[in-house]
């Protein structure tokens, strides 16, 4: 054998155990982390599918409710007739007026009332209240005082004048002026008993 023959016949010795031991080492270190596991990657899990849903679901039409029907009040056509009776009444009673510091009732005052008590008897449900009042002049408590004694005395007489209707007294005293200039033709308007029908229910 020649040289070159003993040389080529090395090479192939030589190559054909390297060729083997390097595709060993390429396939021992494919995929793995450490060079001797393998790492399997885990595929992605589907969710399952919704059921019971539709993909378009058809919008839900809100119904506003029902209105209610409207309340409607019936006016009792007896207790209108009563109501405008006392609302004329009302209007048809005239004031009594007194002398100065006085309470006791003049001769004007008296037909004023008498007056005052053939409206009422026709109103005989109607409940009464009977203010005192009195000018400027004097303390608040002297014309509050005042004030009622006025009132007590137009209640009296009135009861003297056969009325049934239940009657209360009370007295603002000077504190409710009709009448506000500082002169006599403006304290007598305040020196009065003013009479208020109330409703007799």
């Amino acid at each position: 054998m020649n040289r070159l023959s003993i040389a080529l016949g090395r090479g192939l010795l030589v190559l054909g155990m390297v060729l083997p031991l390097a595709a060993c080492s390429m396939k021992g270190t494919s995929g793995t982390t450490t060079g001797q596991e393998k790492i399997v990657k885990p595929e992605p899990v589907q969710p399952a599918p919704l059921r019971g849903f539709t993909r378009a679901p058809v919008e839900e039409v809100v119904k506003a409710p029902a209105p209610a029907p409207p309340l409607v009040a019936k006016a009792d056509p007896s207790e209108f007739e009563a109501r405008r009776m006392r609302e004329m009444a009302q209007r048809a009673l005239g004031d009594v007026y007194f002398e100065f510091d006085r309470w006791g009732l003049s001769p004007e005052g008296k037909k004023n009332l008498d007056q005052n008590a053939e409206i009422l008897k026709q109103n005989p449900r109607a409940r009464i209240l009977i203010e005192g009042h009195c000018d400027e002049r004097g303390s608040i408590e002297y014309n509050l005082v005042l004030g009622e004694k006025r009132a007590q005395e137009t209640r009296r007489h009135l009861l003297t004048l056969g009325i049934t209707n239940p009657v209360g007294v009370t007295s603002y005293g000077k504190e409710r002026p009709v009448c506000i200039d500082p002169d006599e033709s403006c304290y007598w308007k305040n020196r009065r008993a003013h009479l208020v029908l109330e409703d007799g229910r």
